[in-house]
């Protein structure tokens, strides 16, 4: 042979030769685009473990809202993800601390999960709705810091209206309720009207024939979703925002009966999809 290549080995080679060539660009890249993704997942994470507090639910307070088992009478079966000194909107479901007597006859904090129905400025009263179209159950009553028309809450959230109005622990005594932290009995709107509208000269004010309290600077006037039974504004008065410790944000449903690779992945779809709503919020802008 005299040495010659032939064309096709020739372009072999020449294709080899650019294939050298190119490569390291394309290793840059992929190790580029690599290093950009698991540096944002970094920093992404350290906020996330830095913002957020892993909680549970105790009680039934706040069904149906964070206990999908309406049969359960004990612990919720949800987790959440609590934003670490979120200031709470309206609606927000929180973490407020107060306190409670515990069997030694001393008062020691008490984490609440509750929702906010008012805030600062607003009007709020509880009464039946009466009127002709009226289904005769409890319902809140605010009138809006800053607004003059009075609004009657349509709470979705709300497990029974009908349970909250007509719930009795006695035929002898409509309209009343278990206080499980010392088994007495409560009027839980009759207490409303003795903590918040009797004998107060400072901050209510009156509607037509209603008696409305304005809530007070920065405070925050929170109730559970199960009213029938949830130890909150009614009976332990207001609470303030130097009190709340976050805002449920990312809700784990049925993460208490999930086993470690099932709650991976509630976990993973809960905040992706949380995530997913606040790029879809910030679009519809």
């Amino acid at each position: 042979m005299l040495g010659f290549k032939s064309r096709k080995a020739k372009r072999k080679e020449e294709f080899i030769e650019r294939s050298v060539k190119k490569y390291p660009k394309i290793l840059f890249w992929v190790f580029l685009v690599y290093f950009l993704l698991f540096a944002s997942y970094m920093i992404w994470y350290f906020y996330f473990i830095n913002t957020y507090t892993l909680c549970k639910v105790e009680g039934t307070s706040m069904q149906n809202t964070l206990n999908p088992d309406i049969t359960s009478t004990t612990d919720c079966e949800d987790w959440f993800y609590l934003n670490n000194g979120q200031t709470p909107e309206l609606y927000d479901i929180i973490v407020i601390v107060d306190t409670q007597i515990n069997s030694d006859g001393e008062q020691e904090p008490i984490s609440l999960v509750k929702r906010v129905i008012a805030l600062e400025g607003d009007l709020i009263t509880i009464k039946k709705d009466t009127s002709d179209s009226g289904d005769g159950y409890f319902h809140v009553y605010v009138q809006r810091a800053g607004e003059t028309d009075v609004e009657m809450l349509v709470e979705d959230y709300v497990k029974s209206y009908e349970e909250w109005t007509r719930y009795r622990t006695s035929p002898l005594e409509p309209n009343t309720h278990v206080d499980y932290s010392d088994g007495h009995i409560v009027e839980y709107e009759k207490r409303f009207y003795d903590n918040f509208i009797d004998g107060n000269e400072e901050n209510i004010i009156k509607i037509g024939d209603t008696w409305f309290y304005r809530v007070p600077e920065d405070g925050v006037f929170y109730m559970g979703d199960n009213r029938a039974y949830s130890s909150d504004s009614r009976i332990r008065g207001i609470g303030y925002l130097s009190d709340v410790q976050g805002v449920a944000e990312i809700i784990l449903k049925n993460a208490e009966n999930a086993n470690d690779s099932q709650r991976l992945g509630i976990k993973f779809v809960s905040i992706c999809g949380f995530y997913w709503d606040k790029v879809e919020e910030a679009f519809a802008r």
